[in-house]
């Protein structure tokens, strides 16, 4: 007889995931491989910040996209970054010490609900609202979202990155691994607006955006081969995953997912990943 799982609140929704986030930190884009870095400074790019802009990094994470929005709004313009991770937000400030900016700083907060207190931002105060690689993680996005549009300003946007179709050929090796864990961070919920292109701009539109356009484009990882694919691997989120796989099928897991992994090796001995990333801004028109 299967049990049903009860699905966790909200609250404690977010507060696992703030836990899973703390113990990637340490490693977290430092295993070697150029991804969640390269994927902020394009999202960057198609928000289109301008000089002197204000700006909210939500899901700021070790500072992926807050880094290269200080460079781009410049000393005249500022952005903070909130995350439920105090590991992440340690990271995040870390970075922008090293990179000397006087310009941003990064809070543990919300990311949601973007409340924080003594200085939250106010109605209408805002340019731009940027989530990278996070906002799927939200147990509400459609709340997020609205909460978002009240704080932009006329011309505001807000600017996501999400992910698109994956590649094909990795299939098997998660097929592999799905016998023998059951958490995972990145299920999404039958209602999620993340699903579709279409139910995303709904959503988006329905919660007062005047213009929403999403592209799509590749995003190719690469590994110098297996070993380095799984320190990537627990330095993320997908570490959620094997954390749930019992000890005594640890063993098992690894050579079931080695074997699928032995099939996209290159003759050098390295793996690539080739999956598509989508960027989304939605304009305020008024």
């Amino acid at each position: 007889m299967s049990a049903t799982l009860r699905q966790p609140a909200p609250d404690e929704h977010k507060e696992a995931l703030a836990r899973l986030f703390d113990r990637s930190a340490p490693t977290y884009e430092r295993t070697g491989v150029s991804h969640f870095a390269d994927l902020g400074r394009r999202l960057v790019e198609h928000a289109g910040l301008r000089e002197g802009e204000r700006v909210l990094d939500v899901g700021c994470g070790t500072g992926a996209v807050l880094v290269p929005a200080a460079r781009a709004v410049g000393p005249r313009g500022s952005v903070t970054g909130v995350d439920l991770s105090p590991g992440m937000v340690e990271r995040a400030r870390a970075a922008i010490t090293e990179e000397g900016l006087d310009n941003a700083r990064a809070l543990v907060a919300d990311a949601e609900t973007a409340h924080w207190q003594p200085d939250g931002p106010a109605d209408g105060s805002l340019d731009a609202v940027l989530a990278g690689i996070s906002m799927f993680f939200f147990p509400h996005p459609r709340a997020a979202a609205a909460r978002y549009r009240r704080l932009l300003g006329p011309d505001g946007r807000l600017a996501l990155s999400w992910w698109g179709e994956q590649d094909a050929r990795w299939a098997p090796v998660f097929a592999a691994s799905a016998p023998y864990g059951g958490a995972s961070s990145h299920r999404l919920p039958p209602d999620s607006p993340f699903r579709s292109v279409e139910d995303l701009h709904t959503m988006l539109s329905e919660e007062g955006f005047g213009s929403v356009d999403t592209v799509e484009r590749p995003c190719v990882t690469r590994f110098r081969g297996v070993r380095q694919w799984w320190q990537w691997v627990w330095s993320t989120a997908g570490r959620q995953f094997w954390e749930s796989v019992p000890q005594e099928r640890m063993h098992e897991a690894i050579a079931a997912v080695e074997a699928e992994l032995s099939r996209l090796r290159a003759p050098d001995g390295s793996l690539t990943s080739r999956n598509i990333v989508r960027f989304t801004v939605a304009r305020v028109v008024r």
